[in-house]
């Protein structure tokens, strides 16, 4: 399980280098309106402005209250009055080195916000989850109570590919927290839907206990 972790992390870590690397700011702009209008024709206004607002809120508590955001700036492009203490370096990257670092950092944090308004979005359908999941997961449990009944079969096969497929579809969601284009919000819906189904059987098939 810690190394099925460790490799997660790893993934995603890598996805996120990629992302700021090739991922343009403006590319990151222009998906994010495409997402913002996304989730207004499908949840509304309120529920945009509302997402909005928390993922601001914790991106800020996070980030920007705790200077982090800042000082990583800093690190990487001085400021004006360092750069004329550097005798011979005054003019050094401005045209093209630190406007490029800059673009590339504000790729990395609008990615981390993205992330956020993805995460807070996700969140926003858990009602609908545990509606999905509880229905299914006891209609599984009432299936495998009337296999001990009459000894009907119980698929191994069905029980652990359903299990893998609950894990696949958690995974695939939170990849996609960072995924570089527009995420649409029915993905959501049909996530947690997939995921009563897989549930389902799992239960379903569960071995019988002698």
């Amino acid at each position: 399980m810690t190394k099925s972790l460790f490799i997660t992390f790893i993934l995603w870590v890598a996805e996120v280098f990629l992302i700021a690397v090739l991922v343009s700011d403006q590319w990151l702009t222009d998906m994010q309106a495409a997402e913002d209008r996304m989730i207004i024709e499908y949840l509304g206004a309120d529920n945009d402005q509302r997402i909005r607002e928390e993922s601001t809120a914790v991106f800020n508590a996070l980030l920007v209250q705790t200077g982090i955001k800042q000082n990583v700036y800093h690190f990487f492009i001085p400021t004006k009055a360092e750069r004329e203490k550097s005798v011979g370096f005054e003019n050094f990257g401005q045209t093209d080195y630190f406007p490029f670092v800059q673009s590339k950092l504000d790729v990395l944090f609008g990615t981390f916000y993205q992330s956020l308004r993805r995460f807070f979005l996700l969140c926003s359908w858990w009602p609908f989850l545990i509606a999905s999941v509880v229905p299914c997961a006891v209609d599984g449990l009432v299936q495998r109570k009337i296999k001990q009944t009459n000894f009907d079969y119980s698929s191994p096969l069905a029980h652990r590919y359903s299990f893998y497929a609950v894990i696949g579809i958690v995974y695939l969601l939170m990849l996609g927290l960072t995924f570089p284009f527009p995420v649409p919000p029915q993905a959501m819906p049909i996530a947690c839907v997939l995921i009563a189904l897989a549930m389902n059987i799992y239960f379903a098939h569960t071995q019988k206990r002698v």
